[in-house]
């Protein structure tokens, strides 16, 4: 039967979910064909019209609800009627016997909203208390959050933190105990011993070197600071305004240019974080605002977290953002005579506030503080080359329709204006059903339908083209938002089986739930994926390193807590796959040297346990045996017993206590 291609339908299913081109044939297109997927083409969506009718009619039906809770609760407020009823722990009443089954809701949805990981507390009323006062050089936290496992001395972090899986798995009795990693501190008054490099060279030479890396390697990101403007002060060719405050800029640029050519081993940057600090506690910085003080802030927020001092880094953005709204950064002022120039670095600097603010609350799962998109009318910075606009230009350029160094900023920005509003209903409570789930997804979709072109199908680019970074970063995140979305149903579904005393019945599972684990795993493995063919077809640097671990290692403990959750599926093989896809990458050589790669993969490996999964790899060609801890129910369990009935007499394990079987090392010559 000859397939059809309609030029005007959208893509597949599977292409789009992999972004990739979709040949739009039918029954299947080619890139399903090649891969052996299924190919399915859902409808368009329907989207509410943006008409002033429309609008008309949401008011008064608006209205109309109001009104009838009015006369329900009368007397009372109803912001706060609406709060409690939302909120209300006990649930809704049952439906009278008269309302509609397509309405009501089935018994076991409150029990569904129950949280599979608590939010660790610390034992002591001040165990939230922490102090980051010491530069660590390769201990085991980290800036990223993800594995702060235990809540003393790190602050608060939140139901969407890396940290919230392994937090899961220790409450149901899985072992995460770690020997404490080496490290180096630096204390307030300590001064790496490499610093003596700045000692010897020639004047001017380290720092010219570090601002050149900051430019070409972290620049490239995160264009926050005019590189013209900067490079004249630099260079005395222009007046540094504010010289105490430009000292902290240059110094805070030089620390990320120098973490950028550097390696876990390497401190040079630590000693321009050190003379940054020392420039700030000489300037009564609560007490002055100006933009060079905002961009130093804002620098030194990542500085810090890239540095493992998380908190550290949330307050530097804190403190930036209330700076950057005293300024009016968020306000266009269009009656104001200013140049060009410098409206346009107002707004490159207020949404570079805006994606780090955003993106450091999803991170840490903490409430996002940012004013109200109502409350903002700054534009979004102009796609442009910056030799396109100078101080002098008086007109304004003609924007491009291709990659620039502002291309990332701006499709960020465009996703945390239309995906804030998730992670804040993600964190808030009541905890979210599978159905609220699912539709909070249109936001993300909304957003990469919008995408630029070279965004979705990017053209063939070298293996050190910077946008290739900027451009796959972005997809991880999109991914990542996802998997944090339909995370805590798959946590909920592993914690009732988990626990022995829960009466779950795996045949009677909610469709939807199952719906919302599968997408988890599949954002999960197109992270997967992705990062592996980063790494086989381009340049990894250290800044690109940082933001891949991050993505992967919470991408990697999906199919792992699938894996560990529910090892006799017939689906358990590709778990196995993308686990040891994980493993693999973590030991990549552009991630290996990388202290944190190290202890993801202790963490990953601390979570193999004492029985090979050799039945569930029936299939993986190739595949290595894998060790993967169960919870102990399980392996009291006669059918999970029954995956493995050689095992004893192979290894020859026979009366060895569970402890020892736990540690037991194969020998080499086990196949």
């Amino acid at each position: 039967m000859a397939s059809t291609r309609d030029s005007h339908s959208y893509a597949c299913d599977e292409c789009r979910l992999r972004k990739s081109r979709c040949s739009k044939e039918k029954p299947t297109c080619a890139q399903c064909k090649q891969l052996h997927k299924e190919c399915k083409y859902s409808p368009k969506i329907s989207r509410s019209p943006l008409t002033r009718q429309h609008l008309t009619y949401v008011e008064d039906r608006l209205q109309a609800f109001e009104t009838a809770l009015g006369r329900l609760f009368p007397g009372g407020d109803l912001d706060a009627t609406v709060r409690s009823l939302l909120h209300d722990q006990e649930g809704p009443k049952p439906p009278s016997s008269k309302s509609s089954s397509r309405h009501s809701t089935p018994a076991k949805a409150e029990a569904d909203r129950t949280e599979a990981a608590p939010e660790a507390l610390p034992q002591q009323a001040d165990g939230f208390d922490w102090t980051e006062n010491r530069i660590t050089v390769g201990d085991l936290t980290d800036g990223m959050a993800a594995l702060s496992i235990k809540p003393e001395g790190t602050g608060y972090f939140g139901a969407s933190s890396s940290v919230v899986p392994l937090r899961a798995l220790l409450k149901h009795g899985f072992d995460l105990n770690f020997p404490p990693g080496s490290s180096k501190n630096f204390g307030p008054e300590g001064v790496p011993l490499k610093s003596q490099l700045l000692n010897t060279a020639p004047s001017g030479l380290v720092e010219q070197t570090f601002m050149d890396a900051f430019f070409l390697n972290y620049h490239s990101s995160y264009p926050f600071v005019h590189e013209g403007t900067f490079r004249a002060q630099f260079y005395e060719q222009s007046h540094r305004r504010n010289g105490q405050v430009w000292q902290i800029l240059l110094n805070t640029i030089l620390a990320l240019g120098a973490w950028s050519i550097g390696d876990d081993n390497s401190d040079l940057d630590i000693t321009f974080y050190q003379e940054a600090r020392g420039h700030l506690q000489r300037v009564s910085v609560f007490e002055t605002g100006n933009l060079a003080l905002v961009q130093a802030l804002l620098l030194l927020s990542n500085y810090a977290q890239k540095r493992n001092k998380p908190n550290t880094g949330w307050n530097f953005l804190g403190l930036a953002v209330r700076m950057a709204m005293s300024l009016g950064l968020h306000k266009e002022f269009p009656g104001w005579k200013i140049s060009l120039l410098q409206r346009e670095i107002r707004r490159r600097l207020w949404w570079g506030v805006y994606i780090f603010d955003s993106g450091a609350a999803k991170t840490f799962g903490r409430p996002i503080l940012l004013p109200e998109d109502s409350v903002m009318d700054s534009k979004q910075v102009l796609n442009i080359h910056d030799d396109a606009l100078t101080s002098t230009t008086t007109t304004v350029p003609q924007e491009v329709n291709g990659p620039t160094i502002y291309s990332g900023m701006i499709a960020q920005a465009k996703f945390h204006l239309l995906t804030n509003s998730v992670y804040q209903r993600l964190i808030s409570t009541p905890s979210l059903t599978p159905e609220e789930t699912l539709g909070l997804q249109k936001p993300m979709e909304e957003w990469y339908d919008n995408l630029p072109e070279y965004f979705k199908n990017p053209p063939s680019t070298s293996e050190s083209d910077p946008f290739a970074l900027v451009r796959n970063r972005l997809m991880w995140r999109d991914w990542n938002l996802r998997v944090l979305l339909y995370r805590p149903i798959l946590l909920r579904w592993a914690s009732r089986r988990w626990t022995p005393a829960t009466n779950a019945n795996p045949d009677h599972e909610d469709p939807l739930e199952t719906e919302c684990r599968m997408l988890c795993l599949r954002f999960a493995r197109l992270t997967i994926s992705s990062i592996t063919d980063f790494v086989n077809n381009h340049i990894c640097t250290r800044i690109g390193a940082w933001y891949m671990l991050y993505f992967l290692f919470q991408a990697g403990l999906i199919p792992i807590i699938l894996l560990m959750t529910d090892p006799t599926s017939a689906d358990a093989p590709g778990w196995l796959q993308d686990v040891e896809a994980t493993k693999n990458l973590f030991m990549h050589p552009s991630l290996s040297n990388n202290r944190f790669a190290t202890r993801c993969l202790e963490v990953i490996n601390r979570l193999c346990s004492p029985a090979y999964t050799n039945s569930i790899a029936d299939g993986a060609v190739g595949q290595p045996p894998l060790l993967m801890q169960f919870s102990d129910h399980l392996l009291n369990d006669p059918s999970f017993a029954s995956m493995f009935p050689d095992v004893d007499q192979e290894l020859n394990l026979g009366g060895m206590e569970f402890s020892d079987w736990v540690n037991f090392a194969p020998s080499n010559d086990f196949h």
